[in-house]
């Protein structure tokens, strides 16, 4: 939690009085990076590894509000991606073409239409999917690189 601070100092007291105290669990979760990912989104993904979803949302994906916080006014280019449609496990980042949402991660549960708002930053390990369906509002997962 030291390091929150360094992150930013004005969000780091607010997610510090937010996040419990002692020892945190944790759930982490194996992703697979799609190549040619930027600094930025790699940032969104794994400096702050401390994600969260508040509950709103489970049925369709997981979403990890407070880099859009933390990463206010970066960079987030979007990135050509193929794909009709993104499907559970994939891990996106909301883009600068949705610039209010840019840089929250989000964890897909149900196939969603990629509508070029999301940059498809790699996909959970197919071993470890089915912890997605454990995860719950309030529970704190990261990201470890596959």
């Amino acid at each position: 939690m030291e390091n929150l601070d360094a992150v930013d100092p004005f969000f780091g007291d607010i997610i510090r009085e937010w996040l419990p105290d002692g020892q945190i669990r944790r759930i982490p979760l194996k992703l697979h990076l799609e190549p040619g990912l930027s600094q930025n989104e790699k940032d969104a993904i794994f400096s702050f590894n401390y994600h969260v979803d508040l509950g709103d949302c489970l049925n369709y994906m997981l979403r990890s509000r407070l880099g859009r916080m933390l990463y206010k006014g970066r960079d987030f280019t979007p990135r050509v991606c193929e794909r009709e449609k993104f499907v559970k496990g994939d891990v996106v980042l909301v883009n600068d073409n949705c610039k209010h949402y840019a840089g929250e991660v989000q964890v897909v549960m149900k196939d969603m239409k990629n509508d070029g708002q999301r940059n498809l930053l790699g996909h959970i390990d197919e071993n470890e999917l089915m912890i997605l369906d454990e995860i719950g509002a309030g529970d704190i997962y990261g990201f470890v690189e596959a």
